[in-house]
């Protein structure tokens, strides 16, 4: 996501991204923010907002894998 960023804008942006990013995951791996099931994804998926994303990830109680990190204007559903 930093390379993708850097490579089409500022670098300050992609390390406004990244620092969101920091701050976001540990969040949602201890619990203290939680994301929400959306109708129409797969029933373990869950969607948090993170600064101008949304993270779309799966908590198996142990561990969160990410699935996907998208833009606010993308659509969930057609990018899963």
């Amino acid at each position: 996501m930093w390379r993708y960023t850097q490579e089409r804008w500022p670098l300050h942006q992609a390390d406004a991204y990244y620092n969101e990013m920091v701050e976001c995951f540990p969040a949602l791996a201890s619990g203290i923010k939680r994301g929400r099931a959306i109708e129409g994804l797969k029933s373990e998926h869950l969607v948090s907002t993170c600064g101008s994303h949304f993270i779309v990830y799966r908590d198996d109680e142990r561990v969160v894998t990410i699935i996907r990190i998208l833009y606010r204007r993308m659509n969930i559903g057609a990018h899963l």
